[in-house]
């Protein structure tokens, strides 16, 4: 279509807000986060995941997940 000019077209983007992420994050990739999120410091990580209330094992939500990071001595999410 690029190479006729008498062609004309348009593009129309639809975006919908679907809310919050409600999938649960896995037990690992969330400890794996929050470690990060904490520079390597594991007792501030363990310290944050315990005071939040998340399960030993298992699947958590991105809510309380986040809930932990800002528990982080820095207190940002990422």
């Amino acid at each position: 279509m690029a190479s006729n000019a008498k062609l004309q077209v348009r593009t129309v983007v639809h975006l919908a807000d679907c809310g919050p992420d409600a999938d649960p994050v896995p037990e690992v990739s969330a400890k794996q986060h929050l470690m990060q999120a904490a520079e390597g410091d594991k007792d501030a990580a363990q310290r944050a995941w315990s005071e939040v209330g998340l399960p030993e094992d298992g699947s958590v939500t991105a809510r309380r997940l986040a809930s932990a990071f800002a528990l982080l001595p820095d207190g940002e999410a990422t």
